[in-house]
């Protein structure tokens, strides 16, 4: 139905009557529902540094949905992890460096993509991310912000599916 047309946008969020398409429309509403504008809070300095790392998580992201979405998706994976996804986590864990999160121990508005395409990363392939203890470490970092912690123990919270069930990668 044309109705559901935001069921081929993924992720997307149903909030109410509401729907939300896209990891950045989904992060600010989220935030503005939360009430936690702090979030978005930040130096025009650390604004700029923000939309770099922002663009570095799209780079990836994109390129981690195309493998998840391939049919050949298992013969090709470690084709994709060598050259494309292993060198932009690098690129992302030294922007990280040794900082809690990418902005310094305050969350900001770059986590929740990070964090998400960090975790999709680690279900698809976890090796890859544990060649990267600082992005291990931001994983832990975010899953223990309080909110988000009592988020993943409560019965709210599905684990799966991460993906479209419909598409190649069952996870």
């Amino acid at each position: 139905a044309a109705s559901d047309v935001y069921k081929r946008q993924l992720p997307y969020l149903i909030d109410g009557d509401q729907v939300v398409t896209g990891i950045f429309p989904i992060t600010l509403h989220l935030v503005a529902k939360a009430k936690r504008e702090d979030f978005l809070d930040m130096k025009p300095d650390d604004r700029l540094l923000a939309r770099v790392i922002g663009g570095a998580i799209g780079d990836l992201t994109k390129d981690v949905m195309e493998l998840a979405y391939n049919p050949n998706w298992e013969t090709e994976l470690p084709k994709a992890f060598a050259e494309k996804i292993t060198p932009q986590l690098k690129k992302l864990s030294e922007f990280l460096a040794d900082k809690k999160f990418f902005l310094g121990d305050k969350v900001s508005l770059v986590e929740f993509p990070a964090y998400y395409i960090f975790n999709l990363t680690r279900v698809i392939n976890a090796a890859a991310i544990s060649e990267f203890p600082n992005i291990v470490s931001f994983i832990n970092n975010y899953e223990n912000i309080q909110e988000i912690k009592e988020y993943l123990a409560s019965e709210r919270y599905q684990k799966k599916p991460i993906l479209n069930p419909n598409g190649p990668m069952k996870i």
